[in-house]
C-alpha cells in the first residue's frame, strides 16, 4: 500500500488521462453492439445488488416509507381502486433485504390491511354484497398463498445471490479469498487503517518448489499442499485479518497493527507453525505417492 511512483512517473502530461479516456472510449465503440450490451447492467440488476450491500438501518429507512406511502394511497383510492401489485415492490424489497420472516410478517400486515380497507370481498371493486361467504375466503385464500409464493422465491433467489457472490469472492480449493476478494478487503482495510492511525501489514507467500512437488508427486499432492498453506495460513492470523490466495502458489495476507514494533513481533509469531507446516507438507506428499502407487496396483 506505499506509494512506488518514480519521479519519470510522476512526470505525465496534464492530458493524458483524457487521450486515455478517449482511446478507451474509441476501442469500445469499436465492439459489437451485442457485446456492449452484455457488458450493461439493467435497472432491476442495479438495485439488487445496490439493496443487497445495504445494513438493516439503511434498507429501513428506505422501505418504511414506501410501505406507509402505499397504506396512505390505498386508504385515500379506496375499495374502487386496487393496488395489490404495487404492494409487491416494497414486500420483495422487505424480503430480499431482511429475509424470509421478515417477508411473511410484512405480506401478512399489508394482506390484513389490504383486506380492512377494501373490504372482504373480491378485493378488486367496491365491497361487494352478492358474493358469497366462501368465495370471498376463496379469494382472499389466493391473495395469501401469491404473497407466500413470491416471498419464497425472492428468498430463495436471495439465498443463491449471496451463494454466487461469495463463490465469486473465493478459491475453491483452498476455501481464503481470491485475488479478487484481497483486493477489494485490502481496500476497505487500507481506509480503516487511515481512519483508525494503525499501520497496515501485507505479505505475500511464494511456495519454493512447489513445481517439483507437482511433477514428481502429482498434482492431487499439489492441491494438498496448497490446502496445508492455507490451513496454516489462516491459523496464524486473527479471524477478522485478510487472507488470500492470489493464484497458483501465492498466497497473500493483510492486517493492522499498531505500530512498526507490533508488525515486526507479528510477522516473526510463527517461526514453529511455519517447521510444522514444512512437516505436515512432507507427510501429505507422503500420503498421496502410497494413493497414487494403490491406484496403480
Amino acid at each position: 500500500m506505499t506509494d512506488r511512483a518514480t519521479g519519470a512517473e510522476r512526470k505525465i502530461p496534464a492530458d493524458m488521462g483524457a487521450r486515455t479516456a478517449r482511446r478507451r472510449a474509441a476501442r469500445f465503440d469499436s465492439f459489437p453492439l451485442k457485446a456492449r450490451r452484455s457488458a450493461e447492467t439493467t435497472l432491476l440488476e442495479s438495485v439488487m445488488r445496490k439493496s443487497a450491500r445495504l445494513s438493516p438501518m439503511s434498507a429501513l429507512a428506505w422501505i418504511a416509507p414506501i410501505w406507509a406511502s402505499l397504506f396512505v394511497l390505498d386508504a385515500v383510492t379506496g375499495p374502487l381502486y386496487s393496488l395489490n401489485s404495487a404492494y409487491l415492490v416494497p414486500l420483495c424489497l422487505t424480503t430480499w433485504c431482511f429475509g424470509r420472516i421478515a417477508g411473511l410478517i410484512a405480506g401478512t400486515s399489508a394482506i390484513v390491511t389490504t383486506l380492512h380497507l377494501n373490504g372482504f370481498a373480491d378485493q378488486l371493486s367496491a365491497r361487494a354484497t352478492s358474493i358469497t361467504a366462501a368465495a370471498a375466503v376463496w379469494n382472499a385464500s389466493m391473495l395469501v398463498l401469491g404473497v407466500i409464493f413470491i416471498i419464497l422465491l425472492v428468498s430463495a433467489f436471495r439465498r443463491a445471490f449471496d451463494h454466487e457472490s461469495r463463490n465469486a469472492l473465493m478459491d475453491p480449493l483452498t476455501g481464503l479469498g481470491n485475488r479478487r476478494s484481497f483486493q477489494r478487503e485490502g481496500k476497505r482495510q487500507e481506509s480503516s487503517a487511515a481512519r483508525d492511525r494503525r499501520i497496515l501489514l501485507c505479505g505475500v507467500i511464494d511456495l519454493d518448489g512447489f513445481k517439483a512437488v507437482n511433477d514428481q508427486y502429482g498434482h492431487a499432492a499439489g492441491d494438498e499442499v496448497l490446502r496445508i498453506v492455507a490451513h496454516a495460513l489462516s491459523a496464524s492470523v486473527r479471524p477478522y485479518d485478510i487472507t488470500a490466495r492470489l493464484g497458483g502458489d501465492e498466497f497473500a495476507f493483510c492486517l493492522t497493527v499498531r505500530d512498526e514494533a507490533a508488525g515486526e513481533r507479528k510477522s516473526q509469531q510463527h517461526p514453529s507453525g511455519a517447521d510444522s507446516c514444512a512437516g505436515n507438507l512432507t507427510v501429505a506428499c507422503d500420503v498421496q505417492l502410497r494413493r497414487c502407487h494403490r491406484k496403480r496396483l
